[in-house]
């Protein structure tokens, strides 16, 4: 449909321009001076060179048009790779519409008809009309593009799980966003500012006080000029220059200010950039950090927001007082002379079309070059945070190596770049110097046919270098705001992102009793949705009582306590609190109830007592205290230098792991939570610590619910209740004494670890007799552990 649209558009606009064109040629020169055009050609007086500009413009656009209507598989294709070649050609012709208006007024012969006039603007009009069309033609889908988005639509119609179609949406939605974002980045940036409306607004006052008084110093320039060489005259020659001084002191002063609003109103607009990325970024599932670098994470909120804030900052305040000073500097040029004017501009839209060129090519190159830096920041954060991995596995040089090859990498972006730069620059001055010398040429013509002032020409010259140095500027500008949108894609695309996993629930019971259920729970981590780590588990865990987990390692342990702090969501089935389902709770309230000590617990860079009391508001230093002695860390914590004031390092790296297990558990208790979730939480701890702090657990234990994954029988035995998994299903459950005398997979693993070879088929055969021993000596520990001394023998479950 909106082929047919497109090229209907082309046919009417073609018939349209052909038609005025040639009505309007036709009044001026009547049909019998045609062929005299035609063979007797004066580009002075001859009209008819615009009108085969139009028979021209007709043929290209009708040729695009006819093509893409037979088709429209490779029509479309084809036109958007002539985009250039048209651009540069419609440019063309408005260039030699401009030339042909300035040939006429040499001889004043046709200057003032109107129908000339009207030829000579509509000529312009067309070519960029021409341009326009020919940009819609290159809207048109191809076949194969139309079919991939009825795909598209057709997979988005047909979801074969609701719970899937919904998370495909959101992040279909969230691409559809990232890909529209870039398009405006720029303008986005800008919306973040609305807040400093007024000192943006004092600031652009200035700006252009600053501008006034920048153009007017040229014109006063001329007229110094004018009063010593045309009227000879001191009194004109001082009068404009103390002018000139007075307008230089006023229009630096109003700079400064201007520039200092500016600077202050982009700092804090970087301020806000990264508040909005560190929000967002927090707000995601832990999902979207399983399959994103920390350091590419880091790289965003650190060097491309400075980057995107800096380049802004810079070239907005630049462009605003290009633009400025180029509308001041161009109402005096053309009030000096029209004619010199527009052999100015004839060379614009040639340096428009070029950066253009440029700025696409060197945005996609920024962007390449900051996703280049990500990935280098990434293996450096990983390499510099798991520093005594690194050597202990003597892994030095090559962690060096593959950092310099992600640099290599960048280098031969920057080259590209530079590459790019130069070219651009190289075209820009060629540019330049071919407009001083056709103005210089045509002005001295102008002031020796006293069209003009030799003054006035002094003063246009400045006027035009200025003016030059705008365009300049104003193409820095562009390459700069380019380099910023590039490094803002990512950032935007991480504030534009929407969590695959809302927090929603408003559920705030005022009481909370900690009966978890799970009712044929299948889960998968969303990095690997094929891979299922939980099948079908339906258990529960009762309040007051301890329920331990245990299996092979990859059976699923971990994944259950990730579902119990709702890290992730299942796949299907239920998990209900109290009989009410996880994600109903509200975020704050859960995790007021439900607290949570790993294997390696993470602690922040700062205080003892600061990490204790992490996330719990209003606390006491006396309930930090008594959470520290419940988990047995007060002693050592008090024989540090500054006590609990003392800094744990980043990450606790001031601390043993058996320290800083303690102070997770500290952190854990000073909640007062009704569930407790212990992950292999005491794995670093000394026997004589760990029974120090299950004594504690034991006395907290009333109307608490407590979930352990523990690797020594002295904390799985005295569970209520035992669940086994395997393979991502509950193989076993009951109490330590039922599920030895079940022979079944739990006692084979304790006979594993007890005997350290796997158990025998049959207990009454393929064994000697010291054998039999420790298997009697294990099912007899199943209802009394007299014979065992859990110093000596860990069990890892």
């Amino acid at each position: 449909m909106r082929a047919v649209v497109s090229v209907s558009c082309n046919f009417l606009f073609v018939l349209l321009d052909v038609t005025l064109t040639t009505i309007l040629y036709i009044d001026g020169t009547q049909v019998r001076r045609f062929l005299q055009e035609l063979n007797n050609f004066d580009i002075f007086t001859s009209t008819i060179d615009v009108w085969l500009i139009c028979l021209i413009r007709a043929c290209v656009l009708l040729g695009a048009s006819t093509g893409v209507a037979r088709n429209s598989t490779d029509g479309p294709r084809r036109v958007k790779k002539l985009n250039t070649a048209v651009s540069v050609l419609c440019m063309v012709m408005v260039v030699y519409a401009v030339a042909k208006l300035l040939l006429f007024s040499e001889v004043a012969v046709l200057l003032g008809a109107p129908w000339f006039l009207s030829l000579f603007a509509w000529s312009c009009i067309s070519s960029l009309a021409t341009l326009g069309f020919w940009k819609l033609l290159c809207l048109v889908k191809t076949k194969r593009e139309l079919l991939v988005i009825n795909e598209e639509k057709t997979k988005e119609e047909e979801g074969d799980d609701e719970s899937e179609a919904s998370g495909a949406s959101i992040e279909e939605s969230n691409k559809k966003e990232n890909r529209g974002s870039s398009k405006a980045t720029i303008s986005r940036l800008l919306s973040y500012t609305k807040e400093d409306a007024g000192v943006l607004g004092v600031a652009f006052v200035f700006l252009i006080l600053a501008a006034l008084g920048e153009c007017f110093i040229p014109y006063y320039t001329g007229l110094a000029v004018d009063g010593i060489v045309i009227q000879k005259s001191m009194v004109v020659f001082t009068k404009a220059l103390l002018l000139m001084l007075l307008l230089a002191i006023s229009s630096s002063f109003a700079a400064g200010i201007r520039g200092g609003m500016f600077n202050l109103t982009f700092a804090r607009l970087n301020v806000r950039i990264r508040n909005l990325l560190f929000r967002s970024l927090v707000q995601q599932e832990i999902g979207f950090f399983d399959s994103n670098h920390t350091g590419d994470i880091t790289s965003r909120l650190t060097s491309d927001t400075t980057l995107v804030s800096d380049l802004v900052s810079q070239n907005v305040n630049i462009c605003l007082r290009c633009l400025v000073k180029g509308v001041g500097v161009c109402i005096f040029m053309f009030s000096l002379s029209w004619k010199l004017s527009l052999v100015t501009f004839m060379g614009f839209p040639l340096v428009m079309i070029v950066s253009e060129l440029y700025g696409k090519y060197y945005k996609r190159l920024a962007r390449e070059v900051q996703d280049a830096l990500a990935k280098a920041n990434n293996i450096a954060e990983e390499t510099i945070s798991a520093m005594k991995t690194v050597r202990s596995f003597a892994n030095e040089d090559n962690e060096v190596e593959v950092y310099w090859e992600k640099l290599q990498h960048m280098y031969k972006l920057n080259k590209k770049q530079a590459l790019a730069y130069a070219c651009y620059m190289w075209s820009i001055s060629l540019a330049e110097v071919a407009l001083q010398v056709s103005v210089l040429f045509y002005g001295g013509h102008l002031v020796i046919s006293d069209q003009m002032t030799s003054g006035n020409l002094i003063s246009f010259i400045i006027y035009e270098l200025e003016l030059g140095d705008c365009m300049e500027n104003i193409g820095s500008v562009y390459t700069g705001l380019m380099q910023g949108v590039g490094a803002a894609e990512k950032v935007f695309e991480f504030i534009n992102r929407k969590p695959l996993m809302t927090r929603e629930g408003t559920m705030a019971p005022d009481t909370f009793k900690g009966h978890v259920e799970f009712k044929n729970v299948s889960f998968a981590f969303p990095t690997r949705p094929n891979s299922q780590v939980l099948k079908n588990v339906t258990f529960a865990l009762r309040p007051g009582e301890v329920t331990a987990l245990v299996g092979p390692s990859g059976s699923g342990k971990s994944s259950c306590v990730y579902l119990m702090e709702h890290f992730y969501a299942a796949q299907s089935g239920e998990l209900l609190l109290d009989g009410i389902p996880i994600e109903q709770y509200d975020h704050n309230y859960l995790h007021s109830k439900v607290a949570l000590v790993g294997q390696e617990p993470v602690l922040f860079a700062r205080s003892i007592q600061e990490n204790i009391a992490y996330g719990v508001h209003e606390v006491t230093m006396d309930s930090v205290v008594q959470a520290a002695k419940a988990a047995n860390a007060h002693g050592f914590i008090t024989e540090l230098q500054s006590g609990y004031n003392t800094d744990a390092g980043e990450r606790g790296a001031q601390l043993s792991g058996g320290q800083k297990q303690r102070v997770a558990i500290a952190r854990a208790l000073v909640r007062n939570p009704h569930l407790l979730l212990m992950d292999e939480a005491t794995s670093a701890l000394d026997t004589e610590s760990e029974h120090t702090v299950h004594q504690a657990l034991e006395g907290a234990m009333h109307n608490r619910t407590i979930l352990v994954i523990a690797h020594r029988l002295s904390t799985i035995e005295k569970a209520h209740n035992i669940i086994v998994l395997d393979k991502g299903k509950v193989s076993e459950q009951g109490n330590h004494k039922e599920l030895m005398a079940k022979g079944g997979l739990y006692f084979k693993m304790v006979q594993r670890q007890m005997l350290g070879v796997d158990p025998p088929v049959d207990d009454s055969t393929d064994m000697d007799r010291s054998t039999s021993q420790k298997v009697s000596l294990i099912k007899r520990n199943s209802s009394r552990r007299t014979n065992y001394d859990d110093s000596d023998e860990d069990f890892y479950f």
